[in-house]
C-alpha cells in the first residue's frame, strides 16, 4: 500500500494574525502608544475582522497591546514597567546561568561561544540589528539550557515584553562599553562548569542593565522638559 503523507492543516487565521501583529510590534512597525483599530489591522493583513479581534485579545493578554475604553493602543512602557521586567530577570536569569553551567551540552556550549564571536563581529561593524539579535540568542540559549521547565515557562511569559522593550525603548542605548565583556565572563563560567561564578556574573550583568535603564529614563525626562 502506498504511503500517504499526513495532512498538515494550516494554522487558524487568528493564530496567523496574532503572529503577524506580534512581529510588527516587536520589529517596531508600530510606535509605543499608537492607537490601532481592528479594521486597520484587518486591511493590513488582508483578513476579516474576526481573526484580528481574537489576535488582539491574545496580544492584550500578553501585554503588548492595551485596551482603554473601546480603543486599543500599543503598549507604551513606563520606567516602572521596564524595571519590573528586569527585576524578574534579575531573580530568574542568574539561576538559569547556574543551572546551565551544570546542564548545558557540549554542542550548546559551542553555540554559545559562536554567539559570542558573532556578537564581537557585529560590534566591530556597528551592525545594530545583529547586536540585538545575538544578545537575545545569548540569553535565550542560557535559559533553555537550564533544564528547569518551570523557570523556562516563567521566562517565556515575559519574553515578548522584554524583547519589545529592548527593540522599542532601549534599542538606541546598548551598553556597548561593558555588556560584551560581561557576556564573555558569563559564557566562560558556564563552559567551565562554574555555576556559582555564572550565577554571580549574570546577576551583575542584569544589575548593570537596570542601572543603565535608570540613566536612560532620566535623560529622556530632561529632554522632554526642554
Amino acid at each position: 500500500m502506498t504511503s500517504i503523507s499526513p495532512i498538515i492543516k494550516p494554522e487558524p487565521l487568528h493564530v496567523q494574525a496574532y503572529k503577524y501583529i506580534q512581529n510588527y510590534l516587536l520589529e517596531s512597525e508600530f510606535s509605543p502608544g499608537e492607537r490601532l483599530t481592528e479594521l486597520g489591522l484587518a486591511d493590513m493583513l488582508g483578513v476579516s475582522r474576526g481573526p484580528v479581534r481574537e489576535a488582539v485579545r491574545l496580544l492584550i493578554h500578553d501585554g503588548l497591546l492595551v485596551q482603554k475604553g473601546v480603543h486599543i493602543y500599543v503598549f507604551d512602557p513606563t520606567f516602572d514597567d521596564v524595571i519590573d521586567i528586569y527585576l524578574c530577570k534579575e531573580g530568574l536569569e542568574p539561576l538559569a546561568a547556574k543551572l546551565a553551567a551544570q546542564n548545558m551540552t557540549q554542542s550548546d556550549q559551542g553555540t554559545l561561544l559562536d554567539i559570542i564571536n558573532r556578537t564581537n563581529k557585529a560590534l566591530a561593524h556597528d551592525e545594530k540589528r545583529d547586536i540585538v539579535k545575538f544578545n537575545t540568542e545569548f540569553h535565550d540559549l542560557i535559559i533553555q539550557s537550564s533544564g528547569n521547565t518551570q523557570l523556562i515557562q516563567f521566562m517565556n511569559l515575559i519574553h515578548a515584553k522584554n524583547l519589545y522593550m529592548r527593540n522599542n525603548i532601549l534599542s538606541n542605548y546598548a551598553r556597548r562599553d561593558n555588556f560584551f565583556e560581561e557576556h564573555v565572563r558569563i559564557a566562560d563560567a558556564i563552559v567551565n562548569g562554574d555555576g556559582v561564578q555564572a550565577e554571580s556574573e549574570m546577576k551583575q550583568h542584569i544589575q548593570n542593565d537596570i542601572n543603565m535603564i535608570g540613566t536612560i529614563f532620566k535623560s529622556k525626562q530632561k529632554d522632554d522638559s526642554i
